[in-house]
């Protein structure tokens, strides 16, 4: 969604993309001086006018409406920049944008009336001076778009339409093993806003029914006490996904925290979350005491495909109307 949002030029940019267009035009031969020239001015103003607009409107086009974007994305980019100044500047550029063609058609509407070659250039160099000064009134607008673009751009790419397990746990419990092994590799790895991990996306596909799963590494994987301000907002985004948690424990000790610590830790993400929370057990391979119904190991093919039919099962409850849409 956020890829295709266009790189945001510098008020001098579209000035010099403008100008340096619209100084290249020339019309041939006319028998009078004067209509050679008015046209000449002419073709150039509907030039400025047509890179400038046409550029603007692209802008305005391409960036998303807040209001229209899933909730997930609304509370990421409420953390990413001021909402209020996005909108302003949206604004502005667009208010810019029907200003130059409202000019453009006033000074087009001279040029047919005037008769002076010396006119008709004062006329042309009104017009640049009055487009530059607008355009450069844009600089502030454009700057902070362009910083807003390049933050949404770092969002990760979240299908908010597929049935979505998002997995929870202790680091090293073995989330990212599990999400590789029951997607078959297929696994996204993106930025994720105000954490120094990369969120983890991986598909896969039971009964033709696709399947999302998320690990946040960072962000559900330790207490609240450990984290920021900005990382327990960014937690709270992902209570917008429609979905499952998945909550791994580990019972085998190899991952430094004790059941109990780890049992904390999934109440505190029931709590946040509010959501239908699976329990599983990870490393069934290894012998440890087994404490969950459901438990899995990545080398065990048998107990990856029990698990993907939990799942499956899991979404005929939750979602009877996902499956028999497919």
């Amino acid at each position: 969604m956020f890829t295709r949002i266009p790189t945001v030029l510098r008020s001098q940019e579209i000035l010099d993309k403008c100008f340096s267009k619209a100084s290249k035009i020339e019309e041939p031969y006319f028998p009078n001086k004067a209509d050679k020239v008015r046209k000449e001015v002419i073709d150039r103003i509907s030039t400025i006018e047509g890179i400038a607009c046409s550029y603007f409107k692209k802008l305005i086009k391409k960036f998303p409406t807040i209001e229209k974007i899933h909730p997930f994305y609304e509370d990421l980019v409420d953390l990413l920049f001021d909402v209020d100044e996005y909108k302003k500047s949206l604004g502005k550029i667009q208010w810019i944008s029907e200003k130059i063609e409202s000019l453009s058609t006033y000074y087009i509407k001279r040029l047919k009336q005037e008769s002076e070659i010396y006119h008709m250039n004062k006329i042309m160099k009104e017009y640049y001076g009055r487009v530059s000064s607008l355009i450069n009134d844009a600089s502030d607008a454009l700057l902070f778009l362009g910083n807003c673009r390049d933050s949404m751009r770092k969002i990760p790419e979240v299908d908010t339409e597929i049935p979505t397990f998002i997995v929870a746990g202790m680091p090293n419990v073995g989330k990212s093993s599990l999400i590789v092994a029951l997607t078959g590799n297929e696994v996204k790895v993106a930025p994720y806003p105000f954490t120094t991990q990369s969120i983890h996306i991986g598909y896969l596909t039971v009964n033709n029914r696709k399947i999302q799963l998320i690990d946040t590494p960072g962000i559900l994987d330790r207490p609240a006490e450990e984290r920021n301000e900005m990382e327990k907002k960014a937690l709270l985004a992902l209570k917008d996904i429609a979905g499952s948690v998945l909550f791994i424990f580990d019972g085998t000790g190899q991952s430094g925290y004790s059941y109990n610590s780890q049992e904390r830790l999934f109440s505190e993400i029931s709590e946040i979350l509010r959501k239908p929370i699976i329990r599983l057990q990870s490393k069934i391979d290894i012998e440890q005491e087994v404490r969950e119904d459901i438990t899995v190991s990545v080398g065990m093919e048998e107990t990856l495909d029990n698990l993907k039919k939990i799942l499956y099962e899991k979404l005929q409850r939750d979602m009877p109307w996902s499956i028999g849409n497919q």
